[in-house]
């Protein structure tokens, strides 16, 4: 019996694993696999030990394991595979794959896109600039999915400019972006969160770098959109990430 496994990072929010739990339960619903769980690397319950368990405890007698990961950064690469190696020692009977994170799926850009329309309907694209916030990676060549992301919203709909903007280690800085883009003549400017989970970035790092922005250009309409959060179109990525499942043993 095949059983879906997603795993996330974790946060110390307790509501921030809320989303994979949903999503579990949608892919069950579906029937995309007979059994799925979700599962945290760190802070939140259950973890993948846990989550594996249950998932075998139920007969399952194959697992895949979905990274809840945007990129396929450390985390996804070195951190979620040895664990997953570990945790698969421990059952000889049961065979392990890892697919590949959400990279650029095509539904990412539809809910970027979403986003932005959701947080101000009424807005005249091509006057209109959009910044898609991201983390940052150490590794800039990760980034590269996001950047095709972004390259799909700019051929699905006419802004005047989008631009993908970091909190950290990357460039250009969410306030150096923002401040471009109104240099630029752009007094509309919609932010969305490229985030998937509810922790402290988007609670409170983003709202705080926006207001700032808003600040500094009062006479500009700045509008912060919601985070990728929960969407159906997130059930399309884990579908088709599913099925590209590799053994873990190669």
């Amino acid at each position: 019996m095949h059983g879906l496994l997603i795993i996330g990072h974790g946060s110390l929010l307790a509501a921030s694993g809320a989303t994979m739990l949903r999503l579990a339960a949608r892919l069950r619903e579906r029937g995309v696999a007979a059994l799925a769980e979700a599962g945290f690397l760190n802070y939140s319950q259950p973890d993948l030990a846990q989550a594996t368990a249950r998932l075998v405890e139920q007969g399952a007698t194959e697992i895949s394991v979905l990274p809840y990961f945007l990129i396929d950064g450390y985390f996804v690469q070195v951190t979620l595979r040895q664990q997953v190696e570990q945790i698969a020692s421990h059952y000889p009977s049961v065979a392990f794959n890892l697919a590949p994170a959400f990279g650029e799926h095509p539904a990412l850009a539809q809910l970027v896109q979403k986003r932005a329309d959701q947080a101000w309907p009424a807005r005249e694209y091509d006057q209109a600039g959009l910044l898609i916030l991201v983390h940052g990676s150490p590794q800039p060549a990760s980034n590269a999915p996001i950047q095709a992301v972004a390259e799909r919203v700019r051929q699905a709909t006419p802004w005047a400019k989008v631009q993908v903007c970091f909190m950290d280690l990357n460039e250009p800085s969410i306030p150096d972006a923002l401040d471009a883009l109104i240099e630029q003549g752009l007094e509309q400017i919609v932010a969305v969160p490229y985030f998937i989970q509810f922790g402290s970035h988007v609670r409170e790092d983003l709202p705080e770098l926006i207001q700032a922005g808003r600040e500094r250009h009062a006479h500009a309409q700045i509008v912060l959109a919601q985070h990728l959060d929960y969407d159906e179109l997130l059930i399309d990525v884990l579908t088709d990430r599913a099925a590209e499942r590799r053994s873990i043993n190669g």
